[in-house]
């Protein structure tokens, strides 16, 4: 019951601030809050957001490669890193998802510390966004994908492709 209630008040706050129109972000209604980024998406208005299990990481990443555009964020100790492009395929190996060469972003992903994965549609700035947020354990977003945009639009194909990932994957 007393679990209920806070997640109510949580729920009620976080609604009322993003009234305010401030380009939030779910680092910031969580540090607001005092809660976890996991914890901040999970009250937010209903629409704004639809979770799936980190063990559906692969097939949303393989989706992810269809876009015509994304933008890969990561965010650490108050930085913001970015890449826009293509989001590369991976592949399995020693542990990883290791990201194919040849587009802007590379790397390798440990995809079995992904918990959950989050359909975001969070406005920011005052412009549409969607993104695919990918949490660790702890409730922290790892990193995020964002729909790709021209000239601050979304373009029609991604945005279409972002709903109907989002609903294969939530059923919302």
């Amino acid at each position: 019951m007393k679990d209920e209630r806070a997640s109510s008040n949580l729920a009620e706050s976080v609604a009322a601030a993003l009234e305010q129109r401030k380009p939030w972000m779910l680092s910031s209604l969580a540090g607001m809050f005092n809660v976890t980024e996991k914890q901040a998406a999970q009250v937010l208005p209903e629409g704004m957001c639809a979770f799936a299990s980190g063990g559906d990481f692969a097939g949303i990443w393989e989706a992810l490669g269809e876009w015509e555009k994304a933008t890969f964020i990561v965010q650490h100790e108050g930085h913001v890193f970015e890449v826009s492009g293509r989001i590369p395929a991976g592949s399995p190996g020693n542990g990883y998802c290791n990201l194919a060469a040849g587009e802007a972003l590379g790397g390798h992903i440990r995809a079995d510390l992904i918990a959950d994965i989050a359909f975001l549609s969070l406005p920011f700035m005052g412009l549409e966004s969607h993104s695919v947020q990918f949490f660790d354990g702890r409730g922290g977003v790892a990193f995020a994908v964002y729909a790709g945009r021209e000239h601050h639009r979304i373009l029609p194909s991604v945005r279409a492709a972002f709903f109907a990932l989002r609903r294969k994957m939530t059923g919302v």
